[in-house]
C-alpha cells in the first residue's frame, strides 16, 4: 500500500546549538550546574489515536553542555557511544537557526543508536517529565511495551539532486495506523522566544517542552484469512471454489479482488490468506463458485478490519450433492480476469 506522506515536518527543530549573546553580567550567563525539565506533547492530529496505545520517548545522552566564557551561551562536548559526533558538533557550532543541522544530527545519532543497540539514558511518557542535566539528548518515541530496537525500521528519503539517504525512524502502530518519527534533538537549558532559539533571544534558561510530529502516517495493513471446510469429498481430482472479496476502506476507492482454494483429493478442508488488506475497512466476501458438486451452506458476509495486528476470518461450509450425476465431459471453468472472473464453456455458475 502507498504511503500516504503527511506534510508534517518535525516540529520545532529544538535549539541552535551555540547563542552568541554576549554576557552582559555573570548573573546572565547560562547556569550549567542546575537541572532542567525536559516534557512532551503529541500533535493534537493524531493525540486520541496514540493514547489508545501508550507512547514511550527513550533519552539518550548525545553530548554535555560546556560554558563558553565571557557568553552567555554554551557549546557541546560529544559523550559515551556518540563520541564520533565530535566533529558534526563542532561544526554545528555556529548554530542553525532553521534547524537543518539538528536533522542532519539527529539522524546520524540515530543512525549509532539502532547500529550499536545502544542503552537509553532515561525513558519517559508522553504525560511525565524529566529532570535533567543540561546536555544534548535524542529522542525517540516507540509504542509502549514495545522496546525501541524493535521498533526501529529504516527509510529511503529521495533527495532533491534524485539521491536516497537511508534514514532511521522509530514506529509506533495503533489498530489502524502506522507513525513514523525521525530521531529528534534536543538541547536543555533551553531559551525559546518567538522567533525561535537564537541570537535575538535574551530572555531566561529555562527547560523545554516538545511537540512530537510524525514525518508520516499510514493506514496500517492487516490480513484476512477464508476457510473452507466440505462435509465429505465428492467427484475426482482437486476441486476448487473461488471467491470474490469486496474491500472498502476508510479512504479511497473500493476495489475487488479474487481468490481460490482448492482442495486435492480427498481433502475436506483448505484456506487461502490474503495481504494488503488496509485497516479500517470493510470486507465482503463471496463465494462465487463451488463447483457441480457441492452445494453452498454458510459464509458469505462483511466485516470490518478494525485491527490490523487480528486477522479477520471468513467460514465458508459447503455440502456434497448426492447422487449428482454428470460425465467427464462437463466443463465448468472459473476465468480470471483484471475486472474479476466469470465462466465459460458451462453452465455459467454454480448449480
Amino acid at each position: 500500500m502507498k504511503r500516504k506522506k503527511i506534510g508534517w515536518v518535525l516540529g520545532v527543530m529544538v535549539l541552535a546549538i551555540v547563542l552568541v549573546v554576549p554576557s552582559v553580567s555573570r548573573s546572565l550567563a547560562v547556569d550549567l550546574s542546575n537541572t532542567y525539565p525536559l516534557s512532551f506533547a503529541m500533535m493534537p492530529d493524531f493525540e486520541e489515536d496514540l493514547s489508545t496505545v501508550g507512547v514511550d520517548i527513550d533519552l539518550f545522552k548525545v553530548a554535555d553542555a560546556v560554558e563558553m566564557d565571557g557568553y552567555d551561551a554554551y557549546s557541546f562536548e560529544a559523550v559515551g557511544a556518540f563520541e564520533g559526533l565530535s566533529g558534526p558538533l563542532s561544526g554545528a557550532a555556529a548554530g542553525d537557526p532553521d534547524g537543518a543541522n539538528y536533522a542532519a544530527l539527529g539522524q546520524m545519532a540515530g543512525q549509532i543508536v539502532a547500529d550499536n543497540n545502544v542503552e537509553a539514558f532515561d525513558t519517559v511518557s508522553s504525560s511525565s517529565t524529566a529532570q535533567l542535566m543540561p546536555g544534548l539528548y535524542l529522542a525517540m518515541p516507540h509504542k509502549r511495551g514495545v522496546a525501541l530496537a524493535d521498533s526501529i525500521e529504516h527509510t529511503l528519503v529521495d533527495g532533491s539532486d534524485g539521491s536516497q539517504t537511508n534514514n532511521v525512524v522509530s514506529v509506533v502502530k495503533t489498530a489502524q495506523n502506522k507513525y513514523e518519527f525521525s530521531p529528534v534533538l534536543v538541547a536543555l537549558p533551553s531559551r525559546m522566544g518567538s522567533l525561535g532559539n537564537n541570537t535575538a533571544n535574551t530572555g531566561d534558561w529555562t527547560g523545554y517542552r516538545m511537540t512530537l510530529k510524525a514525518t508520516s502516517t499510514t493506514r496500517d495493513d492487516g490480513t484476512l484469512v477464508i476457510n473452507k471446510n466440505v462435509d465429505r469429498y465428492g467427484g475426482s481430482g482437486e476441486q476448487r471454489f473461488v471467491f470474490e472479496i469486496t474491500v472498502a476502506p476508510v479512504e479511497g476507492d473500493s476495489f475487488t479482488r479474487i481468490e481460490s482454494i482448492v482442495l486435492e483429493e480427498g481433502s475436506t478442508s483448505g484456506s487461502v490468506t490474503v495481504d494488503n488488506i488496509p485497516a479500517g475497512s470493510t470486507v465482503t466476501v463471496e463465494e462465487t463458485y463451488y463447483g457441480t458438486n457441492y452445494t453452498y451452506v454458510s459464509g458469505n458476509g462483511s466485516q470490518v478490519l478494525a485491527d490490523a495486528d487480528v486477522v479477520l476470518e471468513f467460514n465458508f461450509r459447503n455440502e456434497l450433492v448426492e447422487n449428482h450425476k454428470h460425465g467427464s465431459s462437463v466443463n465448468n471453468t472459473y476465468v480470471y480476469g483484471e475486472e474479476g472472473g466469470h465462466f465459460e464453456n458451462g453452465q455459467g455458475g454454480n448449480e
